[in-house]
């Protein structure tokens, strides 16, 4: 997987072709904590998309996480859009299943996430396998944490297996403005067939 991941962050560099534009990502999200393994989490989002001049999507996201280890977490979640397409409003329908490892090495916190994703929605489903590598500095006297990621989208059925639908950079750093609250701010550089995104995205986190 890691190597699916480096192969993946080079080839975006050779596409040079594609539609450019910049959007938001604008979320809320809140996690309550039901026993020292489980909590559940919710957050609802805003898309913009074209510069700024369209709204590409709403979502609302209800999901549970259960943390079978210090290092080991597992989720599942079930997400509704209200997303623009060609200029027609549509639904859809998103399950994803993971789960994610991390070690923590002198405040230095690796994590790989793997999951599973099925959208459906009147034109059908998509099923796709989501990877991300993501490293972030967790000091304890910090109230900043800076952080980066990169996530690949590889498509599943269909003889699609090893190849990549999509690829997101993420670089931003997480705000704790108190020991319940929380800000994410981040940049975003995202790639798919022809397109390109530069999303500057915020979430705010309030913890229960």
């Amino acid at each position: 997987m890691l190597v699916l991941l480096a192969a993946s962050a080079l080839s975006v560099f050779h596409l040079m072709a594609q539609k450019e534009e910049f959007a938001t990502w604008t979320s809320i999200k809140a996690t309550i904590g039901i026993s020292q393994r489980w909590g559940i989490s919710s957050y609802a989002e805003y898309c913009s998309m074209d510069n700024l001049k369209q709204t590409d999507r709403w979502n609302i996201n209800v999901g549970t996480f259960c943390n079978l280890k210090p290092w080991l977490k597992l989720e599942g979640s079930y997400e509704l859009h209200y997303y623009q397409a060609k200029g027609d409003w549509s639904v859809r329908h998103r399950y994803k299943l993971g789960a994610q490892g991390n070690i923590v090495r002198n405040a230095v916190e690796f994590s790989l996430r793997e999951r599973l994703q099925r959208t459906a929605s009147s034109k059908g489903t998509d099923n796709c396998l989501r990877s991300r590598l993501k490293v972030a500095c967790l000091p304890e006297q910090w109230k900043v944490n800076p952080y980066a990621s990169v996530e690949v989208f590889q498509p599943l059925g269909d003889g699609a297996f090893f190849t990549v639908g999509e690829i997101r950079f993420h670089t931003g750093f997480v705000w704790n403005l108190s020991g319940r609250c929380s800000l994410d701010v981040f940049y975003c550089r995202l790639r798919e067939t022809g397109l390109r995104q530069n999303i500057l995205g915020t979430e705010l986190g309030i913890r229960f």
